[in-house]
């Protein structure tokens, strides 16, 4: 992937060139986009990412843009357990919400997302989530068992899910 992706005709392609010049580049981020939409069940992906925090930030934007289009303005909380990428904090503070507005989970007697404590927050602050952002596996390198239940909590209350996966390698 490296090899492929530093050939001088992909890794060097100027911004600003001729769309008629960049067909064959195009064509292979198109079919990588369509792969990763098939193999994830999603309808759309993006592949303008090309680093973790760099896909965390773009995430939160688009969370936010999705809620701002929705009128749903209340939504300024976003959810980030501890056995998360460190980077999510940062992210999610650069990205514009409020330290005050970033909940920490905790983690369980097994190192996997508090589900009592998520319960709680949620029972709280529903309405105010905007996201979770889940690494899976996480930090301790345990695979969090719980994340369909956890991503089905936070789409009841109307909040979205950033999962992390290591660019897919463990999932």
């Amino acid at each position: 992937n490296d090899w492929a992706a530093s050939l001088p005709g992909f890794a060097e392609i100027h911004p600003e060139s001729p769309l008629e010049d960049i067909q064959g580049c195009l064509e292979i981020l198109y079919s990588i986009q369509e792969y990763f939409k098939a193999i994830l069940s999603l309808a759309a992906v993006t592949t303008q990412p090309v680093a973790g925090a760099q896909g965390e930030f773009v995430a939160l934007k688009m969370f936010q843009a999705y809620h701002q289009n929705k009128g749903d303005l209340k939504r300024n909380k976003i959810l980030l357990p501890k056995s998360a990428h460190g980077t999510n904090f940062a992210t999610a503070t650069m990205a514009g919400f409020l330290p005050e507005n970033l909940i920490i989970l905790n983690a369980d007697a097994k190192g996997m997302v508090d589900l009592i404590q998520l319960d709680a927050v949620l029972s709280q602050n529903g309405p105010e989530i905007a996201a979770i952002m889940v690494t899976n596996p996480n930090t301790s390198g345990i695979f969090e068992e719980n994340f369909k239940m956890i991503a089905d909590k936070i789409h009841a209350v109307g909040g979205l899910v950033f999962m992390d996966g290591a660019n897919l390698n463990a999932i």
